[in-house]
């Protein structure tokens, strides 16, 4: 046996606002400097990508993304320093919940084990 996990941060609705995806996507926006070669590299529509944001930040009242508009290039973003520090706290929520999930599921699969032996 082994354990997956997977988890979310939902909105008052039970609505996904943060997990993985979005962390990618700030990720690939961080590198690329631009929310559509983001979402083009994780094959997600540039609609699909903006909702993501748009979703995480009506969520946590901030914006996560610097938008330029203009110029030579007419595009480009980069993540606020208040994004930065989110993903960062993000990351080690996501660490130290996966972590004590599988402390827990070892503890489980003991038990699971010993019952087993016990053939009840």
């Amino acid at each position: 046996m082994e354990l997956s996990t997977k988890l979310y941060i939902l909105d008052d609705e039970g609505r996904k606002f943060m997990g993985a995806g979005v962390l990618w996507l700030l990720e690939r926006v961080e590198e690329t400097g631009s929310l559509l070669s983001a979402s083009r590299s994780m094959g997600l529509s540039y609609t699909k990508a903006r909702s993501m944001l748009e979703a995480l930040e009506e969520n946590l009242g901030r914006p996560v993304l610097d938008r330029k508009k203009g110029g030579v290039e007419r595009a480009g973003a980069t993540l606020t320093p208040f994004a930065k520090e989110y993903i960062s706290l993000y990351r080690e929520f996501q660490s130290e919940a996966k972590a004590d999930a599988e402390k827990r599921f070892q503890d489980f699969s003991a038990a699971v084990s010993k019952l087993m032996e016990e053939n009840i």
